[in-house]
C-alpha cells in the first residue's frame, strides 16, 4: 500500500472516499466537493507534513490530517477509512494523528492539547476510536435549504430596525464585537481580537465582505451574519444575536436576507453546521427560516499530553 501526503488534486477521489463511507454507515452520501475542498484548503493545514493518504491500486483507502482549529485552543483532525479497508488501517491512521498531536503539543509548550474530529453517529471507526482513548464530546447537525424556489418575503421590520451590509472597517469591527458577545457563553468559544478574526476570515474559502450583514435596532448593532459564496454552495459561517435583543426575529431576517443574496448569485443550496446542544435553540432558529436537518455528526475528542 502506498502512503503519501494528500494533494489538492485528490479532491474528487477524497470526495468519493467519504461518500462511500457515508453510504456504508447511513445509506446515503452527503459529502460534497465543497466539504473536501474546505479541508484541503484550510489555511492552518500543512498538507505535506500533516496529512496522509493510503492508496492501493490507484484508489484512496484512507485519509488523515491534523491542523490547529481556527477558533479555539484545540487541534482539529480529519479521518476517513474506506468500508473495504482492513481495521488495521483505521488504527494506523489514528496512531498517525496522535503522533502529530504529541509533536504539536510539545512544540506549543502546553501541558495538554485536545484534539477533535467528526464522525457519523454510526461510524465504522467507533470501536477503534474507543480503543485509542477517544470519546464523544458533542453532536452537531448540518442543516440545508434549497433556495432555488420561491422564498418567504422578508418580514416587515419593526420600527427602528434596519439590516445593512457591514461596508467598511468600522462596520466589520462592530460586527465582530456583536459576534463576540453573542457567542460568549458557548463552550467552544475563545475570544479573539478583531485583527486575528479578520485575518482568519480572509483566508476562508468563499470569503466576501459584501456577505457580512448587521441588524441594527435604533442604530445600535444587535445581530450579525457572515455568509460565504463557495464554488458549489452558499454557506452560513457565523450568526449571532446579542442576548438583550433575542426574540425579535432578527436572526431570521438576516438569514432570509442572506438566502436571497446567495440565490441572486446563482446558488441553489445553502448550508450550515450547528451545535445540537446549543442553549440558544440555534437549530430552531435555522428551521424557522426554512432550513432542514440533513444529518448529524459526533465530535470525538482525545486529550493529548506532551511527549
Amino acid at each position: 500500500m502506498r502512503i503519501r501526503a494528500a494533494m489538492t488534486n485528490d479532491l474528487m477521489a477524497l470526495t468519493e472516499l467519504f461518500q462511500a463511507i457515508e453510504l456504508a454507515e447511513i445509506g446515503r452520501a452527503g459529502t460534497t466537493e465543497a466539504d473536501i475542498r474546505q479541508i484541503l484548503l484550510t489555511p492552518e493545514l500543512d498538507l505535506e507534513r500533516r496529512s496522509r493518504v493510503y492508496e492501493k491500486d490507484g484508489d484512496i483507502l484512507g485519509f488523515a490530517a491534523l491542523h490547529p482549529a481556527p477558533h479555539a485552543d484545540r487541534l482539529r483532525a480529519h479521518l476517513g477509512v474506506s468500508p473495504v479497508a482492513p481495521d488495521s488501517l483505521t488504527a494506523a491512521l489514528l496512531r498517525q494523528i496522535e503522533e502529530w498531536a504529541h509533536g504539536q503539543t510539545s512544540t506549543a509548550g502546553r501541558e495538554r492539547e485536545s484534539v477533535t474530529l467528526f464522525q457519523m453517529p454510526q461510524a465504522l471507526a467507533t470501536p477503534a476510536l474507543h480503543d485509542h482513548g477517544w470519546y464523544v464530546a458533542r453532536r452537531y447537525s448540518r442543516l440545508i435549504i434549497d433556495v432555488s424556489g420561491e422564498r418567504p418575503s422578508l418580514p416587515r421590520s419593526r420600527a427602528g430596525t434596519e439590516i445593512r451590509i457591514a461596508a467598511c472597517d468600522d462596520d466589520r469591527r462592530r460586527l465582530h464585537a456583536v459576534l463576540e458577545e453573542a457567542l460568549s457563553g458557548h463552550w467552544n468559544h475563545r475570544r479573539r481580537a478583531f485583527e486575528e478574526f479578520w485575518a482568519d476570515q480572509r483566508q476562508r474559502d468563499g470569503h466576501d465582505p459584501s456577505l457580512w450583514w448587521i441588524a441594527e435596532v435604533e442604530k445600535t448593532p444587535a445581530a450579525v451574519l457572515i455568509a460565504r459564496s463557495q464554488p458549489d454552495r452558499g454557506w452560513i459561517a457565523w450568526l449571532g444575536t446579542e442576548q438583550r435583543y433575542r426574540g425579535r426575529g432578527l436572526a431570521r431576517c438576516l438569514l432570509l436576507t442572506a438566502f436571497a443574496e446567495l440565490k441572486a448569485r446563482g446558488h441553489h443550496m445553502v448550508g450550515v453546521d450547528v451545535d445540537s446542544a446549543n442553549d440558544t435553540n440555534a437549530t430552531g432558529v435555522y428551521e424557522a427560516a426554512g432550513m432542514r436537518v440533513l444529518g448529524q455528526a459526533d465530535q470525538w475528542q482525545r486529550d493529548i499530553n506532551p511527549g
